[in-house]
């Protein structure tokens, strides 16, 4: 028997389904059209930001470019001006060899002021158009300070005479420049280039040369003096002979033995005085001299007049005194160590001397220095002042011996008492130093006499 089951039909649709239906399929069209009108609006809104970005560009460009042409017609203006002007002036002299100090300052001041504005390429033209007019040759023109920052120089002949002292010239390149005789004092030349070119016989004094190149360059009797070489490179230089290194710094410079030698075919030395070696090591330095000037009063023993010696108040006089007239406690002071003459001086006068360190300042900026001082009297009431003075005359340091130094007594009777110090360090910067010595008392009837006042300076740390 079968179980009997009922039939399935399917379930009749309704009119409610089929809105169903129709809102779905709207719905969906709906996101399309939202989606497509997004999509639209995207590419417009895109098309319009780059469109404004390509337009901003366009006129910025356009902009530079107006703005470049009237900075270039302004700087040709202002260059074109100042070449007349000048030419005009120079029509004025009749003597060739001499132009009136109202013209050439006129001229130094037009040329300050225009080398601040003027482009790279028209300062080499400026630079050009004053050694032609003999302006920058045999300190006629003085450009102390001028501006030819990253100026490239490509000599048309040789340029003997080049006078340019206390220039700003960093990044300097010269090529084919055969500077005899040049003067470039003072002048700041850090990472310069010479290419091809001469030094001979050149100044160039305190000049800042560092990081600088020689290259294809010959540099013979060249005064370096004082100059800063701190990594310089004459590797390629195809001569360096004879030159002068006093007081140069070439600390890391880069030299061949054979250019340190100053050899080449023959040998032409270098002077070293007071230089900095590549390695930290000093050039001659000789601790036995005396940077005081008539320190034992022998040039002043039969003088009608003082010598290198000042007297504080001009109305004292400082006088010397032949050693067999001088006594002390009835004993005649031992003439083996004063000479022939020895200072005399009363209580109300002091004396001194300024002494110039210009020379020893690589050996002091370095923190290298030290002095020695030693000065000899007869009387416990004398006494001895130094005074440092860094470059820009502000005194720094002050040292002051009153007091006799027991260790240094020359004599077994101490008829002259010694005063002073074996090591004191200077401070870097200091250029100048003022030596004082005196009586403390004020009494009258009394005097005291010196002798043998010396100060030297030495390397006080040994590379």
């Amino acid at each position: 028997m079968h179980r009997w089951t009922p039939s399935i039909s399917p379930v009749p649709m309704t009119s409610l389904d089929h809105n169903s239906k129709f809102d779905n399929q709207r719905i969906c069209l709906y996101c399309w059209k939202v989606f497509i009108s997004t999509l639209i609006l995207l590419v417009l809104l895109s098309f319009c930001i780059v469109y404004s970005i390509q337009k901003e560009i366009f006129f910025q460009q356009k902009y530079q470019h107006k703005q470049q042409e009237q900075f270039n017609q302004q700087q040709q203006l202002s260059f074109d001006t100042y070449i007349q002007d000048i030419s005009n002036i120079l029509l004025q002299i009749t003597d060739k060899n001499y132009i009136d100090k109202k013209f050439l300052l006129h001229i130094e001041t037009k040329t300050l002021m225009i080398l601040r504005n003027l482009d790279i390429n028209r300062k080499k033209d400026i630079i050009l158009f004053l050694y032609e007019r003999n302006l920058i040759q045999n300190n006629q023109l003085n450009l102390y300070g001028a501006n030819l920052n990253n100026v490239e120089l490509i000599c048309p002949h040789d340029f003997h005479y080049f006078h340019l002292p206390g220039v700003l010239w960093s990044n300097a390149i010269f090529i084919n420049c055969h500077l005899t005789f040049a003067n470039l004092n003072h002048a700041y030349l850090i990472n310069a280039r010479f290419i091809n070119s001469t030094l001979r016989n050149a100044s160039l004094i305190e000049t800042k040369l560092d990081k600088s190149y020689f290259i294809q360059t010959i540099i013979m009797n060249v005064n370096f003096h004082g100059a800063s070489l701190i990594q310089a490179d004459f590797l390629q230089a195809d001569i360096v002979q004879g030159n002068n290194f006093t007081n140069a710094d070439l600390y890391h410079a880069k030299l061949t033995n054979d250019q340190l030698e100053g050899k080449k075919i023959s040998i032409i030395k270098h002077d070293f005085y007071h230089a900095r070696f590549p390695n930290g090591s000093f050039g001659l330095l000789n601790p036995e001299e005396n940077l005081i000037s008539n320190g034992n009063a022998e040039m002043e023993c039969f003088a009608d007049q003082q010598t290198t010696w000042k007297t504080v108040d001009h109305n004292m006089i400082l006088s010397t005194a032949k050693i067999e007239n001088i006594t002390n406690d009835n004993e005649t002071i031992n003439e083996n160590h004063w000479g022939n003459c020895s200072f005399i001086i009363s209580p109300k006068t002091r004396i001194y001397q300024e002494i110039n360190l210009h020379s020893y300042s690589v050996l002091i900026d370095t923190n290298n220095a030290a002095f020695s001082f030693l000065g000899f009297a007869n009387c416990h009431q004398s006494y001895f002042e130094i005074n440092m003075y860094h470059s820009n005359d502000i005194l720094h340091a002050s040292r002051i011996y009153s007091k006799p130094w027991e260790n240094m007594e020359l004599s077994k009777n101490k008829s002259m008492h010694a005063y002073g110090e074996q090591r004191y360090n200077v401070s870097a910067h200091t250029r100048r130093i003022q030596i004082y010595f005196g009586i403390e008392i004020s009494e009258d009837n009394f005097s005291c006499y010196f002798d043998n006042i010396t100060l030297t300076i030495y390397q006080s740390q040994i590379k």
